[in-house]
């Protein structure tokens, strides 16, 4: 009976001690999880922003034109970046170099307004084939410009010599038959050195006869006067 209650005890303490060690070990594997999940997601987030960081360094820091190759590069870069903020966490001071693409996507958009306006002002006609009917492609030029100008930053020395074409496009659809007014180089009769809006100063007259009768008189007068003296002396 003793061995039995002996048996019993320890079978007892057994079934305890197996029950606390299998209790241990799963809150020890519950607090474990969560630990091994976070770390998972840092390391998927750091993945994403490097790989963003990549596709940013390959982005040029400034742009004067475009090409099929720079407008893939920042279109890359920002998909990645946005994947990173967005389905990993990423935030703004994860990244190395976030202002650099910032910066491109800007002058990309000032570059498309730029051409935009360009390619509208090359659809105008030359100036002595502009009629009325040519009014609505004129302001849609200059609707286009304004954009470049006044929403992006351009300047008319990014417009280049186009500007000048549309500022005369204008003005021929406002007066369609200006009066010509004569180039000073090409016509003869003008010299360019002449400001046509001074009075010229007066030129001298020319010698004439006048002079010369008025000479020839005195000299008469003169010879008459002498022989009249001359006459009284002899009588006196």
């Amino acid at each position: 009976m003793k061995k039995l209650a002996r048996c019993g005890i320890l079978l007892i303490v057994l079934l305890v001690g197996l029950t606390v060690l299998v209790f241990n070990n799963q809150a020890v594997y519950a607090n474990d999880e969560p630990e091994l999940e976070l770390t998972s997601i840092d390391f998927a987030r750091q993945t994403a922003v490097e790989a963003a960081d990549r596709a940013i360094r390959r982005v040029p820091s400034y742009i004067k034109f475009l090409d099929p190759v720079i407008e893939e590069n920042i279109y890359e870069a920002r998909r990645l970046a946005d994947d990173a903020m967005i389905n990993y966490g990423a935030v703004r001071s994860d990244f190395q170099d976030l202002e650099r693409l910032e910066a491109a996507e800007k002058m990309q958009e000032k570059r498309h307004a730029i051409d935009a306006a360009r390619a509208a002002i090359d659809k105008i006609p030359p100036q002595h084939q502009i009629t009325e009917q040519h009014r609505a492609i004129i302001e849609e030029a200059r609707r286009l410009t304004e954009i470049a100008i006044e929403q992006y930053g351009a300047t008319w020395l990014d417009i280049c010599w186009r500007y000048k074409e549309l500022v005369d496009a204008e003005e021929r659809v406002e007066d369609p038959y200006p009066v010509p007014v004569p180039d000073p180089v090409d016509d003869p009769d003008v010299d360019p050195d002449i400001d046509p809006d001074v009075d010229p100063e007066p030129e001298p007259l020319p010698p004439t006869g006048a002079i010369t009768t008025s000479i020839i008189t005195g000299l008469a007068l003169t010879g008459a006067g002498l022989m009249f003296l001359g006459k009284r002396k002899r009588r006196f």
